[in-house]
């Protein structure tokens, strides 16, 4: 290890780290980046420019880097946004199999206690600067740390400072909060369905919702894979070739379907025969078909059986199989009309005969809030300029009216958390103001903020 910082003392921490070797648990390594890396001053890479920490990231807790959406200051570049990874020895790195995972693709901030070279290399040949981290384990009342206002670089970047130059200004009260949240909820709504507005025109609106369902299966990890399922069989073949069984039998064989060109399993035989509701038949496989996954595709690391990616899957066909009748896209518009946000979950559950549901009620309100409703917009103003009718984005400022499929986005009541909303709640809203992130749009709103900030450097 390197030399203390000029002028620091040995702390506790760097006595804990001797006696153990020079380790020091992860969860102490995280904690240690969390709360002490913005007071920092005499972090450099090895290269020897200083960085400066403004925001040291959301703790990672799915498949990946330690920490998510870092901001860094580092000296002759400027900001820089992106993902750290912490180590005892910077060789950890190659040892734990990151240098050819996809997932670090992001990491802009290579850290580790033992360090040999000035940079890593990550699977998409990008370089990552390391830093020796041997600072995070001096007594923080030294001359390596600074206060805010001492800071080299100027004071440290309050993230509504940011916002406020991106059409989100400080907010000053209660009221201004809300009203902020609400503005950014809206925002992302209209993003999404400008997306899925795109697909409507280029898939048609069956293929663009089937799609969007199956993305939202996917949880982050699975998303892309999902959707090249989606791709690999497409709706129109699901619905043609499921219409021509007996009610009883499509379930089953949509799920069969599925599952073979998933690369996950062949047939049904990974559940038991009644996990349907019904033994499972051996239809033949349609023609239109594509080619087979491999099952490398998908990341099953860790996953809980309940979360498994085939049991996401069989909840996928219990949908695709309610609206067959109707169509997947006419089908859900008959319920959003409704507008009841309860009936519009319940119409996107999926249970099994036994155990639990292959989407349960919080999935399903994601997939109303994230997936439905937004589809439901865009393909409303698909429709409304195929009759020449003039553009009916009824979230922009200044429109009185709105569409139905935003009147129940605003009835939605809270989704569960992330660790982007718990993290954007705890980094913008003093607890006085936690009160009002109180339903799925203003959770929504967060999501838009963290997008902004992404974006913002």
């Amino acid at each position: 290890m390197k030399a203390y910082p000029m002028g620091a003392v040995a702390s506790p921490l760097r006595q804990i780290a001797e006696d153990r070797g020079g380790r020091i648990p992860e969860r102490l390594r995280a904690k240690l980046w969390k709360e002490r890396a913005a007071r920092l001053t005499a972090l450099r890479t090895e290269s020897g420019r200083r960085i400066r920490v403004v925001y040291p990231g959301r703790s990672g807790v799915t498949a990946g880097p330690d920490f998510r959406d870092a901001l860094l200051e580092v000296e002759g570049v400027g900001f820089v946004r992106g993902d750290v990874e912490l180590h005892i020895r910077q060789k950890d790195w190659d040892s734990h199999g990151h240098g050819g995972d996809p997932n670090y693709n992001g990491v802009v901030f290579h850290g580790a206690l033992e360090v040999h070279s000035e940079e890593t290399r990550l699977q998409s040949g990008v370089q990552a600067p390391v830093v020796d981290l041997s600072a995070l384990l001096v007594d923080s009342a030294t001359p390596a740390f600074e206060s805010e206002s001492d800071s080299e670089f100027g004071p440290l970047i309050d993230l509504w400072q940011v916002l406020s130059q991106r059409g989100f200004p400080r907010p000053k009260t209660l009221d201004e909060v809300e009203k902020s949240l609400d503005l950014a909820g809206d925002r992302r709504f209209q993003w999404k369905s400008g997306w899925l507005f795109q697909c409507i025109q280029a898939e048609g609106p069956n293929q663009a919702l089937y799609q969007g369902l199956m993305e939202g299966l996917g949880y982050r990890t699975n998303q892309r894979p999902f959707i090249e399922l989606a791709s690999v069989v497409p709706y129109q073949v699901l619905a043609q070739a499921a219409g021509q069984l007996e009610a009883g039998q499509r379930c089953a064989a949509i799920s069969g379907w599925l599952l073979g060109r998933s690369g996950l399993g062949g047939s049904m035989s990974a559940f038991s025969p009644n996990e349907i509701g019904e033994s499972p038949p051996q239809p033949k496989l349609p023609q239109a078909l594509g080619a087979a996954m491999n099952r490398e595709e998908w990341w099953l690391f860790r996953v809980r059986p309940t979360n498994h990616p085939r049991r996401r899957i069989m909840g996928a066909a219990v949908i695709i199989d309610r609206f067959m009748p109707t169509g997947l896209a006419a089908g859900l518009r008959e319920v959003v009309q409704q507008l009841s946000a309860a009936k519009l979950t319940a119409f996107l559950l999926a249970s099994g005969a036994s155990g639990p549901a292959y989407v349960g009620r919080g999935r399903a309100k994601d997939l109303a809030v994230n997936v439905v409703l937004p589809f439901m917009h865009a393909w409303d103003q698909c429709q409304a300029l195929e009759r020449g009718e003039a553009e009916i984005w009824s979230a922009a400022p200044g429109v009185k009216q709105l569409g139905v499929p935003e009147q129940l986005y605003r009835r939605f009541t809270l989704l569960a958390e992330n660790e982007i909303t718990r993290e954007m709640t705890s980094q913008l809203l003093p607890a006085r103001w936690l009160r009002a992130v109180s339903n799925a749009r203003r959770q929504q709103g967060l999501l838009h903020l963290s997008e902004v900030l992404k974006g913002a450097f």
